[in-house]
């Protein structure tokens, strides 16, 4: 890691740079998570093949920038000159895993070997999909919580306010709250982000066990076991959690979309339940979220034809004001 405190500014905001890392391995950024909001944002995309996300420091708020060309990777970190080099270099690990450069694709080379559908999707889509790893437990689950019962607009929605609300502003990114802050932030805040008071207890809980749960963090049966015993959290925020934190045989069974997407793309069966889904990723055990996040790729970019609409759009529910 190399240090270097030039001062610049940054979306607006004057920062240093504190430390950078330069990795000899592509990276598909267009695959990495960021928000799409205007205010609440984590973590963004562009202009370029550029993605930056906020993270809280000793020193004030960090910004993490990775971009990506000439089959290389570059990771860099702007902050405070306050911020310890130790933090500083750290974060440079954390925006590296973020974006899937700590990621190990190779078990997909057995499994295209093995079922031509995977070998031909990988090979249209044109890239083996890294795991990102999101550089804190409490993030991975406070995005999971407010996902649950609503439709994606709604969850994103209160990501963002919940982001905003309880962050700490970074340029035009948003800091997720620290786990003392989840802890210490009343029900009225969760409540105007539209969550449920359930989902409020379930964030605290999540926050007073985080240093449990990230040592279990990569034992993925016992974190599972740790995250699932938290009030008002199942199997489904289970899975979203450790599939942001990269898990790569994490399967959200319970989801309204995803049985028939991947029955639609791996059997032409776009009715297909939890029961034919986990059928069907079953010969992928081990590596069934990678095999997800291959399939969902696959979609976005059009490689395989979407499934149709099973009925008319549904309204947005009242769950945000319960």
């Amino acid at each position: 890691m190399s240090q270097a405190f030039v001062s610049t500014p940054l979306h607006g905001a004057p920062r240093a740079l504190l430390a950078t890392g330069r990795w000899e391995l592509p990276t598909d950024l267009d695959a990495v998570g960021c928000d799409r909001t205007r205010t609440g944002a984590v973590a963004r995309r562009g202009p370029g093949p550029v993605v930056r996300r906020a993270e809280p420091g000793t020193g004030g708020p960090l910004v993490l920038e990775a971009w990506a060309g000439n089959g290389n990777t570059t990771v860099r970190v702007w902050g405070s000159p306050d911020t310890p080099p130790a933090e500083a270099d750290a974060a440079v690990e954390a925006g590296a895993a973020w974006v899937g450069l700590r990621d190990d694709p190779s078990p997909l080379d057995d499994l295209a070997a093995a079922d031509r559908r995977i070998a031909t999707l990988a090979q249209e889509v044109g890239w083996w999909p890294r795991l990102g790893r999101l550089p804190r437990v409490t993030e991975a689950i406070g995005r999971a919580v407010p996902a649950q019962l609503v439709q994606s607009v709604e969850a994103h929605r209160s990501i963002a306010q919940f982001a905003s609300a309880t962050g700490v502003a970074a340029g035009d990114l948003t800091a997720w709250p620290t786990a003392a802050t989840v802890r210490a932030t009343p029900d009225w805040t969760f409540r105007r982000c539209g969550m449920s008071t359930r989902g409020a207890r379930s964030l605290r809980a999540a926050a007073a066990e985080e240093p449990r749960l990230v040592r279990a963090a990569g034992d993925w049966r016992q974190f599972d076991a740790r995250v699932t015993a938290l009030p008002g959290i199942g199997a489904w925020t289970s899975a979203e959690a450790r599939g942001a934190l990269g898990d790569p045989d994490a399967v959200s069974v319970g989801d309204y979309n995803l049985p028939g997407l991947v029955g639609h793309v791996l059997a032409g069966d776009r009715f297909a339940d939890d029961g034919a889904m986990l059928e069907l990723l079953a010969p992928f055990t081990g590596q069934r979220g990678r095999v997800i996040r291959l399939i969902l790729m696959a979609v976005s970019r059009r490689v395989v034809a979407p499934p149709g609409r099973r009925a008319p759009r549904a309204r947005l529910s009242a769950h945000r004001y319960w």
